[in-house]
């Protein structure tokens, strides 16, 4: 109950910072959308080397992934998405490198945020077409918003590290330590709303594409 009742304080201490940097990371999805309208090769660009990485090479770990997804068994490929989401998309890619630049959070959120807006909002016929593209939005909703949450931690934890210098010297270090442990403090939250997502995700692309009925 400790743990709960921290992230709950977290939210409620910083609910305002929350909705900006929701804000900013589906606002940056909006944009890459109106990026793909102005420049749809750059839209097909993502989508096919998207494919060529889920695709080739035997030693191309994304293989895997891709595999999972043609075998039709919707568990395995939520596992493998969820794994995936939280080990390499959250903890490798925002969390820890944000440990030591509390900066990159918000700078990876962007050009995540931006990759998606241009390849995966606007239907493109024949390649995504609309009734693979609108079911999908849940998907970009759920698993943007777990990021989102991290980033959020990110931010959190660089803020403190702007204002070190009004804390008093000896409370520094424990202030800057305190707002690091929030951070993994909210990853509970990641790890549910990626689990909500990949769950989600295995079933829609799944039965979308055909591979399951």
């Amino acid at each position: 109950m400790g743990l709960l009742r921290d992230i709950r304080d977290i939210f409620r201490k910083d609910r305002k910072l929350f909705l900006y940097v929701n804000v900013y990371y589906f606002g940056l999805v909006l944009l890459g959308a109106l990026i793909a309208l102005a420049f749809p090769q750059a839209q097909l660009f993502l989508i096919n080397t998207a494919g060529n990485i889920l695709g080739g090479g035997a030693f191309n770990p994304f293989t895997a992934i891709g595999d999972v997804y043609r075998s039709g068994n919707v568990l395995d490929a939520a596992a493998v998405t969820f794994v995936y989401n939280l080990v390499l998309g959250t903890l490798v890619e925002i969390t820890i490198p944000s440990l030591a630049v509390p900066f990159w959070g918000p700078i990876l959120g962007a050009v995540r945020a931006l990759e998606w807006g241009i390849m995966l909002i606007i239907p493109v016929p024949g390649v995504f077409p609309l009734d693979r593209a609108v079911p999908h939005y849940l998907t970009i909703l759920l698993e943007g918003e777990a990021y989102v949450v991290a980033i959020f931690a990110c931010v959190r934890q660089a803020r403190v590290l702007l204002k070190l210098g009004s804390i008093p010297a000896d409370q520094r270090i424990k202030t800057y330590v305190s707002a690091m442990v929030d951070n993994f403090k909210l990853l509970p939250v990641v790890a549910l709303l990626l689990a909500v997502s990949a769950l989600y995700e295995a079933w829609e692309v799944m039965f979308f594409a055909g591979v399951i009925k």
